[in-house]
């Protein structure tokens, strides 16, 4: 069964907050995906708790599409 779809009524500047957030979580899931494929990354001070490089991926891909929908919506309101 498909997720259902939630219509929330936030300002843009909380959007904004939302969005940067979620794009730090992103971005340690990435460090956590280089450093279990390299041993090190450059992109992050920590690292989460993970054994595979494929699973902190995925975490970090469905970050970036939650941004990417946020991003879209976002963008589509404020230049009505």
């Amino acid at each position: 069964m498909p997720d259902k779809i939630i219509t929330l009524r936030l300002s843009s500047n909380t959007v904004g907050q939302i969005i940067d957030a979620l794009n730090e979580r992103m971005l340690i899931w990435q460090a956590t995906a280089e450093y279990l494929e390299s041993g090190h990354t450059d992109l992050a001070d920590c690292i989460e708790e993970c054994t595979h490089p494929d699973e902190a991926q995925a975490l970090a891909d469905c970050y970036h599409q939650i941004i990417e929908e946020l991003t879209t919506q976002r963008d589509a309101q404020i230049d009505e």
